[in-house]
């Protein structure tokens, strides 16, 4: 076991505000393949999600080679989107670094490519303050590859932090405590995590009273 305590966060609707690139870069997508009845909060609930539920849920299909097209579409005009609407949730950055100054490391576990989480961190300024990054693989779920961060990392101890079901269950599955954000998209999926906070702020105390601090 490595003498660390690492804290693990989700990244879209627990440090990232996904929704102010993404839903317009959705829009966009469906609009061409004259999908039009799908609102904002349809396209919000998929966020966290795999590929697969996400295809189903938008695009009424399990055809992967269909889901790919359309994401690397809809990904294309987050990256357009991105430099324009990108922003993290209030005292992301701060609660970052106070988490470092407190001898934390911090880590990202998301659904979704590396390509992806390295852009979204690199444009709201986070990179450099997340020590490990997992993203997910192909025909793994969150539980799986939350496993593999821990199994590289080794730490002494460790947290998940997040705001839908899937950071709850893959927290559950290993054995960690949960901290749920009920700033984020699913606040009703998460408001009976081992703890909860309203404000990123209130991360380092949850942190402390789960799992202490050397």
């Amino acid at each position: 076991m490595n003498p660390i305590k690492l804290v693990v966060f989700d990244l879209d609707g627990t440090l990232n505000r996904t929704e102010l690139y993404a839903v317009p870069a959705h829009k966009k997508a469906l609009a061409e393949r004259g999908i039009f009845d799908k609102t904002a909060e349809d396209i919000i609930a998929t966020f966290g999600a795999r590929y697969l539920d996400c295809g189903l849920a938008l695009l009424g299909t399990d055809d992967l080679d269909e889901i790919e097209t359309y994401f690397s579409q809809a990904a294309a005009y987050e990256q357009e989107f991105i430099q324009q609407y990108a922003g993290f949730y209030d005292g992301a950055d701060k609660m970052l670094d106070r988490l470092h100054e407190l001898g934390f490391r911090t880590a990202v576990c998301s659904n979704a490519s590396e390509r992806y989480i390295r852009m979204v961190l690199s444009r709201l300024g986070l990179l450099d303050k997340i020590d490990e990054i997992q993203p997910l693989l192909p025909g793994l779920i969150k539980d799986q590859t939350l496993g593999l961060l821990l199994e590289r990392a080794q730490p002494e101890a460790a947290v998940m932090v997040g705001d839908r079901y899937y950071d709850k269950q893959a927290a559950k599955a290993n054995g960690l405590p949960f901290i749920g954000c009920l700033h984020g998209f699913s606040p009703a999926e998460v408001a009976d995590g081992d703890r909860t906070v309203d404000h990123l702020s209130q991360v380092p105390e949850a942190v402390i009273e789960l799992i202490g601090r050397d």
